[in-house]
């Protein structure tokens, strides 16, 4: 996995220029960036994304392995018929994908673009779905990557709920560094002197 991390595969890079709002959310994230550090979550408007926001979510990095959703769009709600405000991210996979997912979140908590092919759970009442998602990093006010600005671009119909996801292929997960974030010094006082 860690391999596949490293490298941008061709699959990936076709997400980029497809035209989905996957492409319009990624667009607007860069076009927020100051430099190669990712932009802050409070620069980030609800209007500027407002025809991709049913598949929008902004969750909190619990720890680098961690997230919970803390707004989500109603498309991705509908993937498990509940209201997600809470739940860690990893409720929307079964499975082996739990761990890739974990491994992905590592990644941007570190500042990387991390982007996923995925493949819904098939079975009876579970039509074809097929899915891509982004992550992206979102700072605090102090530089610190706190937040994750997600979307999941999705194909195919959710049919019963719960919904979950499979990678489609473990290799399409892609990284693209951003410059680490300088550390936040903070003075004690009583201190030494």
């Amino acid at each position: 996995m860690t391999d596949n991390v490293l490298k941008p595969l061709p699959a990936v890079e076709a997400l980029h220029h497809s035209g989905t709002r996957l492409n319009d959310v990624i667009r607007y994230w860069s076009s927020l960036r100051e430099g190669n550090q990712p932009p802050r979550r409070s620069q980030i408007e609800a209007t500027a994304l407002a025809q991709s926001l049913p598949d929008v979510f902004l969750a909190e990095i619990i720890t680098p392995r961690v997230a919970r959703f803390r707004l989500c769009g109603h498309r991705i709600e509908d993937l498990m018929g509940m209201d997600m405000r809470g739940m860690p991210l990893t409720v929307l996979f079964h499975g082996a994908a739990r761990q890739d997912i974990t491994d992905a979140l590592e990644q941007v908590a570190l500042g990387a673009r991390v982007m996923l092919s995925l493949q819904g759970e098939s079975g009876f009442g579970l039509p074809g779905l097929s899915a891509s998602l982004a992550l992206l990093p979102l700072t605090d006010d102090a530089g610190r990557i706190t937040r994750i600005l997600g979307v999941i671009d999705r194909t195919g119909t959710p049919g019963r709920t719960p919904r979950r996801f499979t990678l489609a292929k473990a290799q399409d997960l892609a990284r693209a560094p951003l410059a680490p974030a300088a550390p936040v010094l903070r003075v004690i006082a009583g201190g030494k002197v």
